[in-house]
């Protein structure tokens, strides 16, 4: 047998994040006290690694998921969870990287991921708020390239218009720009309680979850991985899904992914007397760029001012500093809206150069995989993942599974 490497549990927010605060901690599921064969074993338990165990047993493959923390404790606690097929880097410039061909079908692939995750929350009893997205235009600038970007999706079939103008643009988003393009696909959702509700129906399709496991060492065969936790019990599995997210970055290929760090506030309640038109989330095409959605009570999510990651301290002594600059850049932008933030935290995300997540067999072993959903729309990202492997493990091949292979970065 040989040696797996191990994901390395780092710091992944602080702060006060709201979907905490808003549904408590009262979810508790067992750590892992007994030996345990399975046909998956899943590291991590947010929302990738719910989304894998829910795909895996609706096939009839068992699952069990493992994760060092409480659940949905680490990144996804801190998602402002604004879901978009629209990928951080628009299709004209995917194009130039990947190629027409392969760039196009990245987006429609992201486009059915949330339509099959609207599915998915109708049918376990999470549905997801349907809002479109409008992406604004951050300056002069950037009018021309936003306009390509729409002919280009229209020319192929997206539902998405183009509007000029800073009436027409205020007319649809509170952010004011000279342009904006916005897709009628897009949705939001509370990421904590939809990723409890994926582990609920999986324990009752047979899934096994623990929380504050925290696997110490893997090894490998060709007949599967044995993992090993810290407190000496076992997992034998036929295959291993990567799904710790971000902190899988030091198991990776140098220069595979870059750590960024995001700072996001929620208002307090009765801030909008009511939603800004449709409930639209917003966007800009600035980068970093500044986004924006609706919450419960009548309070604003707000998100932004990314800068990369250099170590948790670090990242966190900002708090303060980019809580009021989000507050400033908003009332300006936003005006006559003003921010009274009740939440802030801040936290850790990673990007690839092209945007694209990391679905994919680990090196050298073909029962091990990747399911790194990165950068704004990671959600949806992590859809795709869970169906690449769940028709993997079946011994089928996923028609999007050649797109995010990591051979490619």
């Amino acid at each position: 047998m040989a040696a797996q490497p191990v994901p390395h549990r780092i710091d992944l927010h602080s702060g006060v994040p709201y979907w905490l605060v808003r549904n408590g901690t009262n979810e508790s599921y067992p750590s892992l006290n007994h030996d345990i064969r399975t046909d998956a074993a899943i590291i991590g338990g947010g929302i990738t690694g719910a989304l894998c165990a829910y795909h895996l047993c609706e096939a009839g493959i068992g699952a069990v998921v493992l994760d060092s923390r409480a659940l949905a404790s680490g990144s996804t606690c801190a998602s402002t969870a604004l879901l978009q097929y629209d990928i951080d880097l628009p299709m004209h410039e995917l194009a130039k990287r990947i190629g027409i061909e392969r760039a196009l079908r990245s987006y429609r692939a992201s486009a059915e991921a949330l339509r099959s995750l609207i599915a998915i929350g109708e049918r376990i009893g999470c549905k997801l708020d349907l809002r479109p997205s409008v992406q604004v235009a951050s300056a002069r600038s950037h009018v021309r390239a936003l306009r390509r970007e729409a002919e280009l999706r229209m020319e192929h079939g997206f539902d998405v218009r183009f509007f000029a103008g800073p009436e027409e643009v205020s007319a649809i988003s509170p952010l004011a720009g000279p342009a904006a393009l916005r897709s009628e696909l897009g949705a939001q959702v509370d990421a904590w309680r939809l990723t409890h509700a994926l582990h609920t129906h999986a324990i009752a399709t047979g899934a096994k979850i623990f929380a504050h496991t925290h696997v110490d060492h893997i090894e490998r065969s060709t007949e599967g991985s044995t993992l090993t936790t810290r407190n000496g019990h076992r997992i034998q599995a036929d295959f291993l899904i990567h799904a710790a997210g971000y902190e899988t970055a030091d198991i990776l290929p140098s220069g595979a992914v870059s750590l960024h760090s995001t700072y996001a506030l929620v208002s307090e309640a009765g801030t909008l007397e009511e939603p800004w038109h449709d409930g639209a989330l917003i966007w800009e095409t600035a980068h970093p760029y500044l986004y924006m959605r609706t919450a419960p009570e009548g309070r604003i999510i707000l998100g932004g001012r990314d800068e990369k990651f250099r170590d948790p301290r670090l990242r966190d002594a900002l708090l303060r500093k980019k809580t009021a600059a989000l507050v400033d850049e908003f009332e300006e932008r936003c005006a006559p809206l003003q921010f009274v933030p009740e939440f802030a935290w801040c936290g850790t995300f990673g990007e690839t150069k092209d945007g694209l997540p990391i679905i994919d067999q680990v090196r050298d072993d073909p029962r091990s995989y990747f399911a790194l959903g990165m950068g704004g729309n990671g959600i949806t990202f992590s859809v795709i993942a869970a169906e690449v492997i769940r028709e993997g493990i079946l011994g089928r091949i996923h028609p999007a599974a050649d797109l995010f292979r990591l051979g490619r970065l």
